[in-house]
């Protein structure tokens, strides 16, 4: 078996990356020189290293050449993201993905999904993967995601097999994405809850997101199909983000405006209101088809996965370090240069 994995300089894919020791990998990345900025864990092979994007079909196809498989984590964590520069990622370069993969004879595509592919003005407890959205989820980062998924799941044949995982508020050891923002917060009188943060949040730590992956590079019976893969914890919001507040030594969560009122204010002001409802709004994922056709059986304890990640926080330098890691969201200038590269307008 040999894998390309797309998107390892960012969280989810350095960390299957590392996940992956021992396998026969190719990593293709934008700027193969980042690979030595990015705390991967383990040496790659610089003739394993290729050079792209997913705005480059030619690029990816070039690389899955002799592959057997392909996970795919490139991704925008942020909902603040330019709408362009989120259809260019995830639906444009979806689209590339699964034509390189069948140029180069892929038997599976492993995509990295996101439970906000159902993301929209309701409580999601109990949700399986089967249930849809009343209507097209809320914003262009959870549309943009869902189309790159319903991509994935119908280009599933006898040709090529094709999963997607759906991690729910990713977190860990190496969050270079959402946890430099977190911390931020927290150092400015504490993360923000909505309301007194009584809502359900449903949380995917890393390490279960990379066994998941592993499992279903070579899992029988899944093709065609999208998995949750959630931790086995139950907990509100105040409860998550006090444990990982004082785990960081961070200022303990404060209460914020009630969802019924902060809502309409996102609504009117055109910014935040979907990250409202990832941290405002219940969400409680039945995940028993991926312990039953992947054997997803998440070991780590939540309070192991804490301690893991304070010490990787500490490494780093502590909180204040990581909050400088805080990045603006991707604009649509960030891909005016691959459209140009790939022959667009």
């Amino acid at each position: 078996m040999r894998v390309l994995v797309l998107g390892a300089t960012g969280f989810i894919g350095g960390a299957i990356v590392r996940g992956l020791e021992g396998v026969d990998l190719r990593v293709l990345c934008r700027d193969p020189a980042r690979l030595e900025q990015v705390d991967l864990g383990v040496q790659i092979d610089p003739s394993k290293v290729r050079t792209g994007d997913l705005g480059d079909p030619a690029s990816i196809a070039a690389a899955a050449e002799g592959c057997s498989h392909v996970i795919n984590a490139a991704g925008i964590v942020s909902p603040a993201a330019h709408a362009r520069a989120l259809k260019w990622t995830h639906v444009a370069g979806m689209e590339n993905v699964i034509n390189a993969c069948r140029h180069a004879g892929v038997k599976r595509l492993v995509h990295i999904s996101c439970t906000d592919v159902t993301l929209d003005n309701h409580d999601r407890v109990h949700w399986d993967e089967l249930k849809p959205v009343p209507g097209k989820p809320f914003g262009p980062r959870a549309q943009s995601l869902q189309l790159a998924e319903d991509l994935v799941i119908s280009a599933s044949d006898h040709q090529l097999d094709t999963v997607a995982l759906r991690g729910s508020w990713v977190w860990g050891p190496g969050d270079t994405s959402r946890l430099p923002a977190l911390c931020a917060e927290a150092l400015d009188g504490g993360i923000r809850l909505v309301g007194a943060g009584k809502n359900y949040l449903a949380t995917t730590y890393i390490d279960h997101l990379v066994e998941a992956t592993r499992s279903a590079l070579t899992a029988e019976d899944c093709a065609g199909r999208a998995f949750h893969i959630i931790d086995p914890v139950f907990q509100d919001a105040r409860e998550y983000f006090a444990a990982l507040s004082e785990a960081l030594g961070m200022p303990r969560p404060r209460d914020g405006k009630p969802f019924g009122i902060a809502w309409p204010l996102a609504r009117v002001r055109g910014e935040g209101a979907a990250e409202l409802l990832q941290r405002g709004k219940s969400s409680l994922f039945d995940f028993s088809s991926a312990c039953g056709k992947l054997d997803y059986d998440p070991q780590v304890s939540f309070e192991q996965a804490l301690e893991a990640l304070a010490g990787w926080v500490a490494d780093r330098g502590g909180v204040e370090a990581v909050a400088a890691l805080a990045k603006a969201p991707p604009g649509a200038h960030t891909v005016d240069a691959q459209v140009k590269a790939a022959g667009g307008d």
